[in-house]
């Protein structure tokens, strides 16, 4: 989704070392190295091993692919990148491999275990969070996390189908929804799915961290590009990237004040959106914003 506006963005030094935080199925990646020149270095990172896995089969054999989150990735990725990166791209969201894979319990359109987990091998699944949560909590992840409006209705159902048995399946969950809200429930029942998801795998806040690592990696020049599918996720990326470009100032009344010089640009205020024949062409890209911001001071 935006693929080819956002690699475009993110290349313009054939030479470079760039980084793709979300390499999934190896997409965006693929177009990176088509742009890179025998000097240049890709590096592929994701806290899927499936999308590692599925990556190394289409890239080619000299990108380095590393499995992390983003809270990790400055760290993991460190002997690649003593120099800095040129760029880095983080393509966010759950990816088309995820949604139809019926295993992973992304999606409410297939029947399996109530997983949910990007890393299936660290952390609670969505049953495991289900199981002992409060009413509370489960309203605040509802409508903080998937805004819906008749969250604490849905949390209360879910709670008390809990008390008669496991919530263990994407099938009980929809149930569930279908039930307890059934004049919203196609769009209840997307919003409880990525509510639930973001608070199992700590979404916002490793992006927040992950944001702020990949900024450090970056030389001067380099460009950070996200695509995000939501308006939690791009609030996020939106102040982020703004507050590099403008650092707030102190108060005008304070008296020869310093200010601060930004460290980064803005190519373009306003985001980048998918076109109708991409829309038309894939549904889910509907949603997609791409943001840009380039460094400028060390």
């Amino acid at each position: 989704m935006l693929a080819e506006p956002a690699v475009d963005l993110l290349v313009t030094n054939p030479d470079g070392i760039y980084l793709d935080g979300t390499v999934g199925g190896g997409g965006h990646s693929l177009l990176i190295a088509k742009k890179l020149s025998k000097r240049g270095t890709l590096i592929g990172c994701d806290r899927d091993a499936d999308a590692i896995a599925q990556s190394r089969k289409v890239l080619p054999e000299t990108a380095v692919l590393i499995q992390c989150r983003f809270s990790e990735i400055k760290e993991a990725t460190r002997e690649f990148t003593q120099r800095g990166v040129w760029g880095v791209l983080l393509d966010l969201g759950v990816s088309s491999f995820q949604l139809d894979t019926a295993e992973r319990g992304f999606s409410h359109r297939f029947s399996g275990p109530l997983d949910l987990r990007m890393d299936p091998s660290r952390g609670e699944t969505a049953a495991d969070l289900l199981k002992d949560i409060d009413l509370s909590d489960l309203t605040r992840i509802i409508f903080a996390y998937g805004e819906d409006s008749q969250a604490r209705r849905i949390a209360k159902a879910i709670l008390e189908t809990r008390a008669r048995h496991p919530i263990e399946t994407t099938d009980d969950l929809a149930q569930i929804i279908d039930r307890s809200v059934p004049a919203t429930r196609a769009k209840s029942l997307a919003r409880v799915f990525q509510a639930l998801r973001i608070a199992v795998n700590h979404e916002l806040e490793e992006l927040e961290q992950g944001l702020v690592d990949c900024w450090d990696m970056l030389i001067p020049g380099g460009r950070l590009v996200v695509i995000s599918y939501h308006s939690l996720e791009d609030r996020i990326v939106k102040t982020f990237m703004r507050s590099k470009a403008e650092p707030p100032q102190p108060p005008a009344y304070l008296p020869m004040a310093p200010t601060e010089p930004p460290e980064g640009k803005l190519p373009f205020r306003k985001p980048l959106l998918p076109s109708e024949t991409e829309i038309d062409e894939n549904p889910r890209a509907r949603s997609a914003k791409l943001r840009v911001v380039e460094k400028i001071l060390s």
